[in-house]
């Protein structure tokens, strides 16, 4: 099995191309996935791809050719928290399928509330946790991961109802799920794009939070 200390993982090139721009001999070993060296450390950037079902799929096979000492999955975010501005940097350190269930008449029941769980033992009644989150200065942050991206009043109240999620996202609990059940040590940063609200994208800061993801990323991670 190829061997490499470290793997970072986006869903688009677009959220991670301002760290691709910088690494050192950067080669790439499949059409998605990249290796090269960044200040002198070897890293390998996987971009797997919108939605859990591409994330599960490119990062199972992607853990399964090497090996890796440590995942960060990056990338943008909607934010739910009033108290999370877009732009901020946020680490998620729970996570869960939050659109993954049945509808009962008109009312929809999560996995664990349809008696349906697989009952994995990364799962903590509905989130995957991260058991040791990165020890950066930013907010940790519990996360929804969705199919499809929230942007009705109705849907909002529902989840926040739910779940009181802080941040959502299309990837993230895919991430963390691949993770646990492969036991490899992982952090999740994403950098806040937009509200979650009606659905409004002169609203959204697109190309500033990828600025500011890369740059964590950088800063924590490859800082001499």
């Amino acid at each position: 099995m190829d061997s490499t200390g470290f793997l970072l993982v986006s869903a688009t090139e677009t959220e991670c191309a301002p760290i691709l721009g910088k690494i050192s001999g950067c080669t790439s070993i499949t059409p998605r996935l990249y290796t090269g060296t960044l200040q002198g450390q070897p890293v390998d950037i996987l971009i797997s791809g919108i939605g859990a079902v591409a994330t599960t799929f490119r990062l199972t096979q992607t853990l399964m050719s090497r090996s890796y000492s440590h995942a960060v999955s990056m990338g943008i975010a909607g934010s739910f928290a009033a108290n999370i501005p877009v732009e901020e940097v946020v680490q998620i350190t729970e996570d869960c399928f939050a659109d993954l269930g049945i509808d009962d008449n008109g009312t929809f029941l999560n996995l664990r509330e349809a008696k349906l769980n697989n009952k994995d033992d990364c799962f903590s009644e509905d989130f995957i946790i991260n058991p040791s989150p990165a020890s950066s200065i930013h907010r940790k942050v519990l996360g929804i991961t969705m199919q499809t991206a929230t942007g009705s009043r109705k849907r909002i109240d529902e989840l926040v109802h739910k779940y009181q999620p802080d941040v959502e996202t299309m990837e993230n609990a895919a991430f963390f799920y691949v993770c646990r059940m492969m036991q490899i040590p992982f952090a999740s940063f994403r950098a806040i794009s937009n509200k979650v609200e009606p659905r409004n994208r002169e609203k959204w800061f697109i190309t500033e939070a990828i600025e500011k993801i890369n740059h964590a990323i950088i800063d924590f991670y490859f800082h001499k």
